[in-house]
């Protein structure tokens, strides 16, 4: 199975984070944070049902705004209990993982809004599931699984948008949890 030559570390975002010296939007996104989350990873989201029990979805993909705000992409029909619980009022929380280095970033936010695809986004959404499905296919995952893992439908997407209020580090070590930005 192909691996990172050199695993990722915490301590990579924390440095890269101290050291930015360019402008950060919505107080917690650098554009190389942008740039992840936008590159084809692996997006996990949590949120709180109304019975104070944890749900989780999956995202497809994401697009950030120059203002921060980020729009995940995901399938409706197996989101159900997670677009329940984020329109009943949940924040949320959406983790995006490399899976070859297991990089990983979330993001968290009080409260999210659903919102209609564009249809002019359909092609970043297509190429953002490419990119994530070659990479698990070079980690030696079966080309059925991935097909099953990443199938959609345009038909099917809706969009869950929000500005993140804080942003960390979830790359497995120490310094994992720790927060990057305000």
């Amino acid at each position: 199975m192909p691996r990172a030559a050199q695993p990722f570390t915490p301590d990579q975002d924390l440095e890269a984070r101290r050291n930015w010296a360019g402008p950060v939007i919505a107080g917690v996104l650098t554009s190389d944070l942008v740039a992840f989350c936008q590159s084809g990873v692996s997006i996990v989201l949590a949120a709180t049902a109304s019975d104070g029990l944890p749900v989780a979805g999956k995202g497809l993909s994401a697009i950030i705004s120059t203002e921060g705000r980020v729009r995940i992409y995901l399938r409706e029909c197996i989101n159900t209990p997670l677009l329940a619980a984020l329109e009943a009022g949940s924040g949320i929380a959406a983790t995006f993982t490399e899976p070859r280095t297991h990089r990983s970033i979330q993001m968290k936010a009080k409260a999210t809004r659903k919102r209609a695809v564009e249809p002019a986004d359909l092609p970043e959404v297509a190429r953002q599931v490419r990119h994530f499905g070659d990479e698990l296919v070079d980690l030696s995952y079966t080309h059925r699984l991935v097909e099953h893992y990443c199938m959609y439908a345009d038909e099917e997407l809706v969009v869950i948008e929000y500005l993140p209020s804080d942003a960390f580090v979830q790359t497995p070590g120490p310094g994992a949890g720790s927060q990057l930005g305000s």
